[in-house]
């Protein structure tokens, strides 16, 4: 109320953000997020104590083939075991090697060994059984690997973090998969606080992932190698699918976020500079909104024609049942039409709901990035100068990519073109449910 709005600007004066959980404001202190993270392991819901893998000099395992095709030990942790998938898979991912059947292959065989070991359930299966252990039953896709190979954020993983969307979905495959194995009928609500956790992780390894990039201008005061690092950073991943489109947003995201602390402390936060920053903030964050409403009314849309070109199918054949063959296949063939038209506009909403959650996320990153009570406040300024440089490559090389062509945009994305992104994400992300005999 209006009670505690003196004490409101205080804490934000004193760069104190407000604890959800505790209802308290408080400081940031980014090592002591991180050690907390660390100790937490997994994001995966599922995996207790006896999942986590032990601390030390590896483990004893039937077999090992599968961490060793993704070089790590047998007692990694899964932010390991993850870490080593993307850094072999950037090496060979289709969209690098387009005409590369082998390397194409070695895509997938990494994928297959990663959703083995980042599942802890299939995991402790394989550690005990070897390969042999291992029944494959049904397909099942791993949400974060499918939107990461959709928009390329697999690429993009240290600096977005698992999508939002992504944990919803897994958080429910998850729900759906414990009560299938207890013959349960009831499907639990995704929890907003196992939700909230994972968020939270996500934002500290973020944080953590540019507090360490930066650290060469930062720190090492060496701003010309910084440049030239981000460059080649940025160049890179602008060659992923949809990654100039990714590059333009973060870029933006995080000029908004430094120039805000910028201005906060070095100006004053009554100034006309913060007034403009706070408008273009604002600017940004409207645009996204609009982007997604204007996305979630086009699928809405199309999801009317393909219920009406249903419709149509069953009039059909319940009105000339002696012509069923013939009347469904043509009636098949407009309900397959919609399905395919509509593809653009579902990849659009589905991109403005990522905008949407990266927009959220990049501030709360900003926010411990920045506000980090365990550097002192030159180190703070630095930090916040070094993401505005970050933030100017990462806009332009976008916008350079995008300006000559070089990519395909979301938005001239073609219905063909369409179908084979999601059939190759869907491919990419499929896993096996394993079962011991």
């Amino acid at each position: 109320g209006i009670m505690h709005i003196p004490r409101a600007y205080f804490s934000r004066q004193q760069e104190k953000v407000w604890d959800q959980e505790i209802g308290q404001w408080v400081d940031i202190d980014l090592c002591e997020l991180e050690a907390e993270v660390d100790e937490e392991g997994s994001d995966r819901e599922e995996a207790g104590p006896h999942h986590r893998p032990v601390k030390g000099g590896g483990r004893s395992v039937v077999d090992s083939a599968l961490y060793d095709l993704l070089g790590v030990q047998t007692d990694a942790s899964p932010s390991d075991i993850k870490r080593a998938y993307y850094r072999q898979a950037r090496q060979c991912h289709p969209d690098k090697n387009p005409d590369d059947q082998a390397a194409t292959e070695q895509f997938q065989t990494l994928a297959k060994a990663y959703q083995v070991l980042a599942d802890p359930e299939s995991r402790s299966r394989y550690d005990s059984q070897g390969l042999e252990g291992l029944e494959t039953n049904e397909a099942q896709m791993d949400p974060a690997l499918f939107f990461g190979l959709l928009f390329g954020s697999e690429r993009f993983l240290d600096y977005t973090g698992e999508l939002h969307l992504a944990m919803q979905v897994d958080h429910v495959a998850q729900s759906l998969r414990r009560t299938r194995e207890e013959l349960s009928c009831d499907v639990e609500e995704p929890e907003p606080r196992a939700i909230r956790r994972r968020q939270h992780r996500r934002e500290v390894r973020c944080a953590v992932f540019l507090r360490r990039i930066l650290h060469r201008m930062v720190v090492q005061r060496d701003s010309i190698g910084f440049v030239q690092d981000a460059r080649e950073e940025a160049a890179q991943l602008a060659g992923v699918r949809f990654g100039p489109e990714l590059l333009i947003e973060l870029g933006e995201m995080y000029q908004i976020r430094a120039d805000i602390y910028l201005v906060n402390e070095l100006v004053g936060r009554r100034s006309c500079a913060k007034r403009v920053a706070a408008a273009r903030r604002s600017r940004h964050s409207a645009k996204t909104c609009l982007s997604l409403s204007k996305s979630a009314v086009g699928s809405l849309r199309q999801a009317k024609r393909i219920h009406s070109a249903m419709q149509r199918e069953e009039r059909r054949t319940q009105e000339r049942q002696q012509h069923e063959h013939a009347e469904q296949a043509g009636s098949f063939g407009d309900i397959a039409d919609a399905l395919e038209d509509a593809l653009p506009a579902f990849l659009l909403a589905a991109w403005a709901s990522v905008v949407n959650d990266l927009d959220g996320t990049i501030k709360n990153v900003g926010r411990k990035l920045l506000q980090d009570k365990s550097a002192p406040w030159q180190i703070r300024i630095r930090r916040a100068q070094a993401l505005k440089v970050l933030g100017e490559i990462f806009f332009e090389e976008g916008h350079r990519v995008v300006g000559s062509g070089g990519a395909q945009g979301l938005s001239s994305l073609s219905s063909q073109a369409a179908k084979e992104t999601l059939l190759e994400a869907v491919a990419g992300s499929l896993r096996h449910e394993r079962r011991s005999p």
